[in-house]
C-alpha cells in the first residue's frame, strides 16, 4: 500500500488520491500545499506544480513543460518526482 491507497484493480477516487498526495508532500516537508478534492477530479497545487488527480492517474507538467503521468496508487513515486522538481525550481530574480 502506497501512502494510504490500496493496490488492486479498482481505480481510487480522485479525492482519495489527492488527499494522500497532499498528506505525503506535507509529511516530507513541502510547504504551501493546497488542493480541492472531488471524487471525479481533484487538484493538488504546490509552488512548482499543479497536480491533477483523475481516472486513476496523477498528472502535471515538469519544469521543461513535459507531461508527467503516474498511477494514483504510486503516490510515493509522485512525491519523489515532485520534491525533486521543487528542489531544482528556478527562483525568479527580483
Amino acid at each position: 500500500m502506497a501512502a494510504g491507497i490500496p493496490r488492486g484493480r479498482a481505480v481510487p477516487d480522485a479525492a482519495v488520491s489527492a488527499r494522500a498526495l497532499a498528506r505525503a508532500l506535507r509529511a516530507r516537508g513541502l510547504e504551501r500545499v493546497y488542493g480541492v478534492a472531488d471524487p471525479r477530479v481533484s487538484v493538488v497545487s504546490t509552488p512548482q506544480a499543479t497536480v491533477w488527480c483523475r481516472g486513476g492517474t496523477l498528472s502535471w507538467r515538469d519544469v521543461w513543460g513535459r507531461r508527467v503521468h503516474i498511477l494514483a496508487s504510486e503516490v510515493d513515486a509522485a512525491v519523489s518526482l515532485l520534491l525533486d522538481q521543487a528542489e531544482h525550481a528556478v527562483v525568479p530574480a527580483d
